[in-house]
């Protein structure tokens, strides 16, 4: 068993059920690893008002707590959101890809700490599937300047064949400045070209003064392959991503059980 300082938890389909809910076994066993003085971080593709339930829910709400946001986008503190690492998007990043996809068939939002920013009169199915997952309210706005200040990425929205179409015309365009994500089959995200889950929680673990072998992560998605194949310990969710179970350490069960309990309290003996 390594000595593990840092525990990191993805939260969509590791940390919370399909009903969007945090089961209580995991939430204790948490606590407990808390308890033990060992650190417990969130890495989300959520921005950071999008993860203030499971925030509160695990009591991580100190001023020494952290939440990695936005696809790594940003890493913020718990208590009073203040941005330590940032890697935004601007006004010209949204103009850029608003030029390239032209007349396609698909919505463009903006994803802030607080808002989801989106000029259209009726949402398509892509933007109403991200806005449910991530629980942030929808906002219009007259200039780009109106946008509040710190923008994790930039979503396309729009049907799965629709979003492969672009990938395959504009993918290596886009990829040329930015960095892509394709996670959820109705989104394709567009961040900093420094952002990143994996990318950012290094930097973390560098000014947390923490080893890879000293780090413990839970993931799900293709967004966690990197940070699961990165961490000393990776452990994938057995209802994830078949490329997230491939590179990591464990595979344990579903994301609807108290998998991640189970697996905590054998690992640490939290029980003992």
């Amino acid at each position: 068993m390594r000595d593990i300082k840092l525990v990191v938890f993805d939260i969509d389909g590791t940390l919370i059920d399909d009903d969007r809910k945090l089961i209580s076994e995991n939430i204790e066993a948490i606590k407990k690893l808390k308890a033990l003085g060992i650190r417990v971080v969130l890495n989300s593709g959520r921005t950071f008002n999008a993860m203030w339930k499971v925030r509160q829910a695990l009591d991580l709400m100190g001023f020494d707590d952290y939440s990695i946001c936005g696809t790594g986008a940003f890493v913020r503190r718990n208590a009073d959101g203040k941005a330590l690492i940032s890697n935004p998007l601007g006004k010209a990043d949204y103009e850029k890809v608003l030029a390239l996809l032209g007349d396609e068939d698909v919505q463009v939002s903006v994803h802030t700490k607080n808002y989801l920013y989106l000029n259209e009169e009726v949402p398509n199915r892509g933007f109403l599937e991200d806005q449910a997952q991530v629980g942030l309210a929808w906002m219009k706005f007259e200039k780009f300047e109106d946008i509040e200040d710190g923008i994790s990425r930039i979503a396309i929205a729009g049907e799965p064949y629709v979003l492969d179409s672009i990938y395959e015309k504009y993918g290596q365009v886009l990829k040329k400045d930015y960095k892509l994500m394709r996670n959820e089959v109705h989104i394709m995200e567009v961040l900093n070209k420094n952002a990143g889950k994996s990318e950012t929680l290094k930097k973390l673990c560098e000014k947390l003064a923490v080893r890879a072998d000293e780090l413990m992560y839970f993931g799900d998605g293709i967004n966690d392959v990197k940070s699961l194949d990165f961490a000393g310990v990776g452990v994938a969710m057995g209802s994830g991503k078949d490329e997230a179970k491939d590179v990591a350490t464990y595979v344990i069960g579903s994301n609807n059980e108290p998998s991640i309990a189970k697996f905590l309290e054998e690992y640490f003996c939290l029980n003992d």
